[in-house]
């Protein structure tokens, strides 16, 4: 008899998946702000475009966004989305509903990891920002919008290190963004875009055309 080391883990893709399957399409498309055409829906993430069938549910998306966690993300993106407008206030991950709770490693993994990389480059950054449909806005030293799914955006600021103060970089939410996705879900969501902005910076990622959807 096969030993257990405990309960399985649960298949994250699961839970979305289901709700997904048995949820009416039209109202799924309507929530999360994104059309439903030819089978499937079509949702924007910075200049590209992911696209998630019904009920059959399966995943397509450029190759350098086709990856595990940016499916899980548009899974449970469609599924949790509750239709609710931008709040258009802008706050620290910390005060997202059980923000505080990863506010220390979000901090870590990835606030502090881009600052690492362009405290003293952060034309750069801007650059790499901009090639991945980001746009300037005026706040710090560098101010710079990036459109994940339709309705989460993410703000990073960025200051520049002088005699007094070492460099520093801040990502905020719109107020709403709890409504799309947890705490702990958007983390991974500013992992995942963090890393392809680093990327791109250090000229490891060609990026396809946009709206490009395979």
């Amino acid at each position: 008899m096969k030993e257990s080391g405990g309960p399985p883990e649960r298949d994250p893709f699961a839970d979305p998946s289901a709700v997904l399957r048995e949820s009416d399409p039209a109202d799924i498309a309507e929530r999360a702000g994104v059309p439903f055409q030819g089978g499937e829906f079509r949702l924007s993430f910075m200049r590209w475009e992911l696209f998630v069938t019904h009920p059959e549910i399966s995943f397509r998306a450029p190759k350098f966004l086709d990856t595990y966690v940016v499916k899980l993300l548009a899974f449970l993106y469609l599924a949790r989305a509750k239709a609710g407008p931008l709040a258009n206030r802008w706050v620290p991950y910390r005060e997202l509903k059980d923000g505080l709770f990863y506010a220390k490693s979000f901090s870590e993994t990835v606030e502090e990891k881009l600052c690492r990389r362009f405290g003293e480059e952060l034309e750069g950054m801007g650059a790499a920002c901009e090639a991945l449909g980001g746009r300037r806005v005026d706040q710090g030293d560098l101010g710079m919008v990036v459109n994940t799914f339709p309705r989460l955006p993410l703000l990073f600021i960025a200051w520049r290190g002088d005699e007094e103060f070492p460099p520093n970089l801040r990502i905020l939410f719109d107020s709403s963004a709890a409504d799309y996705l947890n705490a702990f879900e958007l983390r991974m969501l500013c992992g995942e875009v963090s890393s392809r902005i680093i990327a791109v910076a250090d000229g490891r990622l060609e990026l396809p055309p946009a709206a490009e959807g395979g």
